[in-house]
């Protein structure tokens, strides 16, 4: 005990002058002109991963190495940069003052013919990975300034209407956070394309945000492709939750995640493809740069070629206008055991439950309800512990806690034989229910759905994608309950049996992509182990068949329900 507390003094002689050798650089950005503050400047060491963000004032405050030699560089769209000396900002009472860039805004181009409204970039809301960004609070010592972003192919003559991006989780009360948009260079981003400084706040804990670009007339012209980032400006903690943020992102072969900790650091990159998307009035038939596709220049292995297909821009423009999972109009709730279930109702006739997969909500069917309510009664459910519905519970999820769920939702409507299309989780369920409580079931359709989470059942590196989301989430301080249950519930479910399937009385269409995460082999022996069944793998598409082509998917579903 004596050595051990003689080593931690003596580790703590050794380490004191080391922390001590730093500069506290300070100092307040003023417009040049006008003499006002220019709020969140940034201000960072030309080529290191030194800086911060300056705050609503001006002001700013971070520290450097003593014995640091590079200029300070001071900048914001806008304005011309500034250096200055390190030596010159050590003393309270600096000022660095910014002079207007001198660019007006883009006139609006006027052309004839007709111009497309068009989306470039990745529209898909999926979660595969997290692309994470936090920071913590500070003036002195902190990750402000830190920027995210990816490479977008773009046609080479548009006007921005809109940026988009999805949260897939925010523990934040709010963040705040600068668009930026650059020219590429050798695959990085080079120059800044934006004239004025294009701020926005998120306070969601998760789902779309959507940045209007209209007012700042964003005309972008030989441009093949750019580098669209956001950069941390300031946050505001919640008492009592871990600080954290994420960005939706998959794994993707010939996309990159660009990422650099400061405003003057260099540039990162690491695979991936962020949940971003630009929509823009195009005047050109100009093709997207490759960096939109997958490209096929060499050859991806077996088992890695189902990502060329998950990172496809094939997606179309979810933006959910008709609101479905948050129109509290069609909107109830139903208490269950330990939980309390969302849920929306649309349409007349034979009742259709809807149940979506892991980790999305009654969104995701957006492209379906409105068809499938001119023939149905449709009832869009969000699941326990995803969109609206809440969870008290903290063991592990299973599909036949989903099953019973359900169970007691049809109870509390007073239904029996209804009509269930599942998606995959929610085809899982489907399965589970029409096996456990067969009186509860009339039709089924399940959407790349699954019997068990193995190597034969389900893309091999898909499994090991999940097993390291899974390892990363619970090394987190303080790890996301319900984003562990529900990772573990895809590695660790449905426990179920081919044999089991001859229990399933209700006639079955199994649907699955071309190029889905469950295997095509798999899907087919589930179709063929049920006793009243039919398949349509949907060519050209993925797991996420019924927002990649909805109207096929939607034409199956319908014509199989509506069989006498």
């Amino acid at each position: 005990m004596r050595l051990s507390l003689y080593l931690l003094c003596l580790l703590s002689l050794v380490t004191t002058p080391r922390l001590l050798a730093q500069t506290l650089l300070q100092g307040t950005v003023l417009d040049a002109q006008t003499q006002a503050p220019v709020p969140f400047a940034s201000v960072g060491v030309a080529g290191k991963p030194l800086g911060t963000v300056a705050d609503e004032q001006g002001r700013f405050r971070f520290t450097i190495p003593t014995d640091l030699a590079e200029p300070v560089v001071v900048s914001c769209v806008g304005y011309q940069s500034a250096t200055r000396p390190a030596a010159t900002l050590q003393a309270a009472g600096q000022v660095v003052r910014l002079r207007s860039s001198g660019v007006s805004l883009a006139a609006v181009t006027v052309r004839p013919g007709k111009v497309k409204t068009k989306t470039f970039g990745r529209t898909s809301s999926s979660t595969l990975m997290g692309a994470s960004m936090y920071t913590e609070a500070g003036l002195v010592s902190d990750a402000l300034a830190k920027e995210q972003g990816t490479i977008i192919g773009i046609d080479k003559d548009c006007r921005l209407r809109d940026f988009n991006m999805h949260v897939a989780f925010n523990r934040f009360k709010s963040v705040k956070f600068r668009l930026n948009i650059y020219s590429v260079k050798a695959g990085l981003p080079d120059q800044p394309l934006l004239r004025q400084d294009v701020r926005f706040d998120v306070t969601q804990p998760r789902g779309w945000v959507r940045v209007d670009l209209s007012p700042y007339q964003v005309q972008l012209q030989g441009q093949r492709e750019v580098a669209v980032t956001i950069q941390w400006l300031q946050s505001e903690a919640q008492e009592g939750t871990p600080k954290a943020f994420g960005v939706s992102a998959v794994l993707a072969p010939g996309h990159s995640i660009l990422t650099r900790n400061k405003s003057q650091a260099a540039w990162q990159q690491k695979s991936g493809y962020l949940s971003f998307y630009l929509t823009a009035d195009s005047y050109g038939a100009s093709k997207a740069a490759p960096t939109t596709t997958v490209a096929a220049a060499y050859e991806l292995p077996d088992s890695l070629r189902y990502l060329r297909y998950l990172a496809a821009p094939t997606l179309p423009n979810l933006t959910n206008p008709q609101h479905y999972g948050e129109n509290l109009q069609a909107g109830h709730y139903v208490t269950v055991k330990g939980g309390r279930l969302y849920y929306e109702r649309y349409g007349k006739g034979t009742p259709l439950l809807l149940l979506h997969g892991n980790g999305q909500s009654i969104a995701a069917f957006q492209r379906q309800i409105g068809e499938l309510a001119q023939h149905f009664e449709v009832i869009a459910v969000d699941t326990r512990a995803q969109g609206r519905s809440q969870d008290h519970t903290t063991a592990n999820f299973t599909y036949d806690l989903f099953a019973e769920d359900t169970r007691q939702l049809l109870d509390s409507l007073g239904l029996r034989q209804v009509d269930i299309l599942g998606w995959s989780d929610g085809g899982n369920t489907a399965l589970t229910l029409a096996l456990r409580h067969p009186a509860y079931v009339r039709r089924l359709a399940v959407m790349g759905a699954n019997l068990f989470p193995t190597p034969e059942a389900i893309e091999p590196n898909f499994l090991a994608l999940l097993r390291r989301q899974l390892r990363e989430e619970q090394r987190l301080p303080a790890p996301d309950l319900n984003r562990t249950r529900l990772l573990r519930l895809l590695l660790q479910e449905p426990q179920l049996t081919f044999a089991e399937l001859q229990g399933v009385a209700a006639p079955t269409l199994v649907m699955a992509g071309q190029h889905d995460v469950i295997l095509e082999a798999h899907t087919r022996a589930l179709a063929k182990a049920l006793p009243q069944s039919e398949l349509i793998v949907f060519p050209n598409t993925t797991h996420y068949a019924p927002q990649e082509a909805p109207e096929a998917f939607n034409k199956s579903v319908l014509r199989f329900l509506q069989q006498r």
